[in-house]
């Protein structure tokens, strides 16, 4: 299968960077400022991973989101008595990277997420509300980034959407939108853009190559 091949070449330079990615995904019920961070997964390169159901932390949410939650099995009501103490959480997922940073010898942390502008700053905030610091500093990567260098014909971003994606980097399977599920799935779609983009696969595309292009 073609995406395992480039997942795995992507794999060996993800893990040979000097930093640690940690490819993580999270649920709320709302954006940062409007809504409580819900669940948090992460996943390292080497497969080390981590997971909290979180107590809401806000009065506000977004009823959209709040019941896309609640479908996906974290109700309001449940996590209020269930989930854990969002300053416990928020430490333990540190301690679980600063660890991970120290055991791998990398100089810092950093968040990856496919769409890092909605998981990043609901995790920064979460630090920022219970006053601890950020082990991914002041900002994310967004995986979907690199989508864009896979047609350097185009600067789409739309064309970044997971369904535009070539079929040669796509893992097997789809987001279940459980945080650790999702964030396993996306790091298996970094490893393997990075794959193709190392492999030269970037360098004379088709024009409209991506699904869905113009």
């Amino acid at each position: 299968m073609e995406h395992e091949k480039y997942a795995e070449l992507g794999e060996i330079v993800v893990k040979s960077a000097p930093q640690l990615y940690i490819d993580l995904d999270v649920e709320a019920d709302g954006i940062a400022g409007r809504g409580s961070l819900l669940s948090v997964g992460a996943v390292s390169p080497w497969g080390e991973t981590f997971y909290r159901e979180l107590r809401p932390s806000s009065e506000l949410y977004i009823p959209s989101n709040r019941q896309f939650c609640e479908e996906h099995g974290l109700s309001r009501e449940r996590l209020m008595d269930e989930g854990v103490d969002p300053a416990k959480a928020m430490r333990e997922l540190a301690e679980w990277t600063n660890d991970l940073t120290g055991l791998y010898e990398k100089k810092a942390a950093v968040m990856s997420a496919f769409n890092a502008s909605y998981d990043f700053p609901l995790i920064n905030e979460a630090y920022l509300r219970t006053e601890q610091q950020n082990p991914f500093g002041i900002a994310g990567f967004c995986t979907k980034s690199i989508a864009l260098a896979l047609d350097p014909h185009r600067y789409d971003w739309s064309a970044a959407r997971k369904n535009h994606l070539p079929d040669e980097i796509m893992p097997p399977g789809d987001f279940t939108h459980h945080a650790l599920e999702d964030a396993q799935y996306q790091q298996r779609l970094h490893f393997a853009t990075v794959g193709y983009l190392i492999a030269g696969k970037d360098k004379s595309p088709p024009a409209g190559s991506f699904h869905g292009g113009e």
